[in-house]
């Protein structure tokens, strides 16, 4: 194992112990010694001197104090340290690994333990308890702070971690230009100097003093805080007048501290609006200091009293208070960003009455407001955000592309990937700042298009009291690009023709269409789900496109068919009870009978950007609620019409009367389900559309576009009776009384022809085998009366059916003040009228003689 060894055991640990001070780092040298041990390559280094160099300098950068590592490395080469080269190459390894194996952990602080359960708790008890949950407290206020710096951190570059900052505040702190934390006595006396002497010594010392140099008879005191305004001391030994006077001037003293602490406290993460006003009030200090050198050259002459320096520094003694003033309230409250704005433009209005003052914060304000506007002009005029330091009222929520994300990423885009941090927002552009948002998310989406933007306004943003000379700017880029992106939907993506689409397809407008589609599909939607070969379904869409006059459409290839695997009336309850008390039910979905072909079906239809930002996942969703509404009414009325041609086969035979009651059912059935066609489709839709399409031609932006369109979805799902669980449900028990009569009338229609056959036949013809199935397909007396007695049934399962839906909505008429639903109140009020008519002339044998016929809507 020693093989490879050269120098002895005890100068080697001697060597590892020596790097490892000079790192800092968790390493003990016993398991570094471990580890060169069991190294089979420990010995064979043929690394050259440079990379071996290299390697060390790759340690510095992880070591705590980089100088100290590095000079003990170039202690140790002098020394020829023999194998120094594989030492620094393992160290390295071992370094590298232990970051590596350390993997942050969540941490939660620790539960306080309020007493043992064993007994109950008693007053001598809670002394304990409160020093527990105290030190619980604390705990988690370190943890909570912990995890804010661990943020913070993680905001910077990953470059940043393998710099070499210095802490020269710290390392060198006499680089500040602020006074030493360390408090200085008073090592000298004035005792015995005449008062003019002094007064000349005292005019030197406030000229250091000024300066943050500490001087011999004038000291400063240490501060608690950052901000805390400091205090000196003066040689007791001073003449009291004069003592006066430069009590009265040590305030300029105090308040220039403040500012240099703020200035030093900055660093490079504080943010460009930080940076800002420091250099600005590093321009102020300029002058400060050029005064300064001024009164020495004056002092110097023998011309300055310390009346005369009273005098002279007085005006800079309120601007010196103003700064120091703005930076306290602004480093106390560890603002950044728009709020170090909002603070300086409230400044700047309070000294409305003071023209010096004023007019440095308005200076400060300016300055610090650059690159937050600049920032700005990028946004309105470009829609782009570089803001590195996180200090814009907007923040760019993109972090991957678009194309990766999942389908309903248009949905979600216009709303959550750009969001206003109201903590950022200046308080001078508040007014402006919904249009700001809208200007920059109008340019982004045309340069996603790939459209190039090119800047129309040469004008710079500046800051102002008047809010006119940038809020000018900001309107015209507003105006622009809401002009550019609503002229980009509308002509080069069709957005309209989009719609038309839509409308044809969804909202059954493209009537030849839904008939063939229906017809082609029948037998296939009417099987169960799982039977259903959705690639089949696929195949007769794309016929029935091509053979309709829906083949002129050309957006007609986006469209494709979706089986969902719950039935409308679920799917309407599950969204209605987002948010209440019965959202738990419906966060599974329930075991239910196999569900039909009909009552998953749906179309779908890619759209694809920008237009997916109109017709979005969510709105596609609402024009598939409405169609399957549509889409099963219809299907009802289908088989109304099957019974139809099934009666007009019955009417022929001798015993007809027997059927007149079924006859007066369906068509009652018929009458009530087209009124309900009639209504979604005559009296809300159409008016609807018609109502979008005009305010689509008056709006001038996108978003207008927006609202106008979900406007017109939740108007049709409302007055389409789907936003209503009760009147959905009831919609729904009707059109299921139908479908089951229709069945039940599709049973029958065997045995009717058997019986009527049976009859022409005669006695001869044993017609028992049918009386035994169907019990009611014959024509004797027990047959026809089962056969009555279960029409009746139906009818009146459906009279109770469409009364349910009469009554609520006449309730939810009189609730909302609404006239819409009243209109297929009358209708259907109409259909019950017409049925007691229909029943009386049912009993009439004119039955045989004429067709009964809708009532025109």
């Amino acid at each position: 194992m020693y093989q490879n060894w050269i120098i002895p055991k005890i100068n080697m640990q001697s060597t590892i112990k020596e790097l490892l001070d000079a790192l800092g780092c968790n390493l003990e040298a016993d398991s570094v010694f471990d580890c060169i041990q069991n190294d089979p390559n420990y010995g064979n280094c043929n690394l050259s001197s440079k990379q071996v160099n290299e390697y060390a300098q790759r340690l510095a950068l992880k070591a705590s104090n980089a100088k100290a590592f590095l000079k003990k490395y170039e202690e140790l080469k002098n020394r020829n340290t023999d194998n120094l080269s594989d030492v620094i190459v393992l160290f390295y390894k071992l370094v590298c690994d232990e970051r590596k194996a350390k993997i942050p952990k969540p941490k939660v602080a620790p539960k306080p333990i309020l007493g043992d359960n064993k007994h109950q708790i008693t007053k001598e008890d809670l002394p304990q308890i409160k020093d527990k949950l105290l030190k619980a407290v604390d705990e988690s206020k370190k943890l909570v702070m912990k995890s804010f710096e661990e943020k913070e951190s993680r905001l910077q570059p990953t470059w940043y971690s393998s710099l070499d900052l210095p802490n020269w505040q710290k390392d060198h702190p006499a680089m500040s230009w602020d006074f030493p934390k360390d408090p200085v006595p008073i090592i000298s006396s004035l005792a015995g100097i005449p008062i003019a002497s002094q007064e000349n010594i005292l005019i030197d010392e406030l000229l250091y003093i000024f300066y943050g140099v500490p001087g011999n008879y004038i000291v400063h005191q240490p501060v608690k805080d950052t901000y805390d305004a400091r205090t000196f001391l003066i040689s007791e030994d001073v003449d009291d007048a004069l003592k006066q006077i430069v009590q009265q001037m040590l305030p300029l003293a105090s308040n220039y501290s403040i500012v240099r602490r703020f200035i030093e406290h900055c660093n490079m993460w504080s943010g460009q609006v930080l940076h800002a006003l420091v250099a600005a009030i590093e321009i102020l200090l300029k002058d400060y200091y050029t005064m300064i050198a001024q009164l020495e050259t004056e002092h110097m002459t023998g011309s300055l009293s310390l009346q005369k320096l009273w005098y002279f520094v007085l005006p800079t003694m309120h601007t010196m208070q103003v700064l120091a003033a703005i930076v306290t309230k602004i480093g106390k409250s560890e603002l950044r960003g728009g709020a170090v704005l909002t603070v300086l433009h409230d400044k700047t209005n309070t000294l409305m009455g003071d023209a010096r003052a004023q007019e440095i914060s308005l200076f400060l304000t300016e300055r610090a407001c650059r690159p937050y506007l600049n920032v700005l002009d990028q946004w309105i005029h470009k829609g782009t955000i570089v803001d590195p330091f996180q200090e814009f009222m907007i923040e760019d929520n993109e972090l991957i592309n678009k194309e990766e994300l999942p389908v309903d990423y248009s949905a979600d885009y216009w709303e959550k990937r750009y969001c206003i941090q109201s903590d950022r927002v200046p308080k001078f552009l508040d007014k402006f700042t919904d249009i700001i948002l809208r200007t920059g998310k109008y340019l982004n989406v045309i340069s996603q298009c790939g459209k190039s933007i090119s800047k129309t306004n040469t004008d710079e943003i500046k800051y102002s009291l008047r809010e006119q000379n940038y809020g000018a700017i900001i309107q015209k880029a507003y105006a622009f690009a809401s002009k550019s992106l609503l002229e980009l939907l509308l002509k080069e993506y069709d957005l309209m023709g989009r719609l038309k689409s839509v409308k044809n397809y969804f909202l059954m407008s493209q009537g030849d269409f839904i008939v063939q589609f229906m017809d082609a599909t029948d037998q296939e939607l009417s099987k169960k789900i799982d039977d259903i070969i959705p690639s089949k379904l696929e195949s007769l869409l794309g016929l029935c496109l091509r053979l309709s006059a829906a083949s002129h459409d050309p957006y007609n290839e986006d469209m494709r068919v979706e089986l969902l695997p719950y039935d409308l009336q679920f799917q309407m309850f599950k969204i209605l009870s987002i948010e209440t008390e019965e959202e738990e039910e419906y966060k599974h979905n329930k075991d239910c009978p196999p569900l039909t072909g009909i009552e998953t079906f749906s179309f779908g239809m890619e759209v694809k950007w920008p237009v997916s930002l109109v017709l979005n996942h969510k709105a596609i969703a609402c024009y598939q609620m409405i169609f399957r509404h549509l889409f099963y009414c219809k299907h009802v009325e289908r088989l109304l019409c099957k019974v139809w041609l099934y009666n007009k086969v019955v009417k022929r035979f001798s015993e007809a009367r027997l059927y007149a009651d079924a006859f007066a059912l369906r068509q009652r059935m018929l009458s009530c389900i087209q009124h309900l066609q009639y209504y979604m489709c005559v009296e809300v839709i159409e008016p609807s559309w018609c109502q979008l399409i005009q305010s689509l031609d008056k709006v001038h932006n996108v978003d207008e576009v927006l609202e106008r369109h979900n406007d017109f979805l939740e108007s049709c799902l409302g007055d389409c009776m789907l936003t209503n669980p009760q009147l959905l449900k009831a919609v729904t028990t009707l059109c299921l009384v139908c479908v089951q009569f229709c069945s039940f009338i599709q049973e029958m229609h065997k045995y009717f022809v058997d019986a009527e056959l049976n009859s022409m036949l005669g006695s001869t013809y044993d017609n028992t085998e049918y009386s035994e199935e169907a019990g009611c397909g014959t024509t004797t007396s027990s047959s026809a009366d089962s056969f009555s007695r279960s029409v009746s049934r139906y009818g009146l399962r459906f009279t109770a059916a469409l009364l349910s839906v009469l009554a609520i909505i006449d309730r939810n008429a009189r609730d909302n003040n609404t006239n819409k639903l009243l209109n297929i109140s009358a209708r259907l009020n109409f259909n019950t009228y017409y049925a007691k008519q229909l029943e009386k002339f049912c009993s009439d044998d004119k039955l045989l003689d004429c067709e009964k016929k809708t009532p025109s809507s």
